[in-house]
């Protein structure tokens, strides 16, 4: 199935692409309406992920709330069947802004996707405190 004469990679992003939007989810199901602005409501990108943070603090959301989000969300539908048929084809990247430790609970569902994306800085209670 491969070509041998050529390497095709197919980059795509992970969230509103192959999963839902963390934020939107966290958002929804912590009833922070806050958390649902995006860069097309803030549009720099650390003055919305400042704001973000700052929300989480005041909420005392840590990692293992998010996680608990997280873990209740499931790949778009059709998500694990384009990326099977993908990968059967090309070199398959995933390029996101999302975070690794956001996204870990969801990995195992898509097959552990390749993913360069971001990191967060957590203290020893895994509350966040820097991207």
């Amino acid at each position: 199935m491969f070509n041998t004469n050529k390497m095709t990679v197919t980059c795509l992003d992970l969230e509103g692409v192959l999963i839902p939007e963390i934020w939107e989810g966290l958002a929804r199901l912590s009833k922070i309406d806050d958390l649902k602005l995006t860069t097309r409501d803030i549009a720099d990108y650390d003055d919305l992920m400042r704001l973000r943070l700052k929300i989480c603090d005041q909420h005392k959301l840590t990692l293992r709330e998010i996680h608990q989000v997280v873990e209740q969300m499931e790949p778009l539908d059709g998500a694990f069947e384009f990326l099977s048929w993908l990968r059967k084809r090309n070199e398959v990247i995933i390029l996101s802004d999302t975070f690794r430790e956001f996204v870990e609970p969801l990995l195992h569902k898509l097959q552990y996707p390749t993913v360069f994306c971001h990191s967060l800085k957590l203290d020893d209670n895994l509350r966040i405190v820097d991207y």
